[in-house]
């Protein structure tokens, strides 16, 4: 991210070996053709001033690009009311709520949250799910540290 920031979709995409620039990331041969394939949808989408209804869906129906991708940039660049499923999510919801939810469960978690959320909260949910579970809900949680510890169902 650092070899790109500051950098608009045009300028990526002009760079003639993109892999060097993501070679840190990597299987950076393949990222590079998902990353321009991605960048010349999103491109087109803003430069025809047309959102799509559902860039979820037109987004899972290219190459590489899967569900919690899909649903990462139709949440913060489309501004669409879905949510990622990530790990920090299940993590933190298997704990907290002490359920086993697994990758299987991810369609029904990310429609649950959507429809019980509207968009700005939905970007503000999973936001803070990623902050808290990077410094307390860890792999090795901070539980003794943790300000939900009182209502996690987790037991250590």
């Amino acid at each position: 991210m650092r070899n790109l920031r500051g950098k608009t979709v045009s300028e990526i995409l002009g760079i003639p070996q993109l892999k060097e620039s993501i070679y840190p990331a990597g299987f950076y041969t393949r990222k590079e053709r998902y990353l321009k394939e991605v960048l010349r949808y999103c491109q087109s989408r803003i430069e025809s001033l047309s959102l799509p209804n559902d860039a979820r869906e037109e987004l899972l129906d290219l190459n590489g690009i899967g569900r919690e991708t899909a649903d990462s940039i139709a949440l913060y660049a489309f501004h669409q009311r879905t949510i990622p499923i990530d790990a920090y999510t299940l993590r933190l919801f298997n704990r907290f709520f002490g359920t086993m939810l697994s990758m299987r469960n991810y369609d029904d978690l990310r429609r649950s949250l959507s429809t019980t959320f509207n968009q700005e909260q939905l970007m503000e949910f999973h936001a803070l799910i990623d902050e808290h579970s990077k410094k307390m809900c860890r792999k090795i949680p901070r539980c003794e540290e943790c300000l939900l510890r009182k209502r996690c169902k987790k037991k250590l």
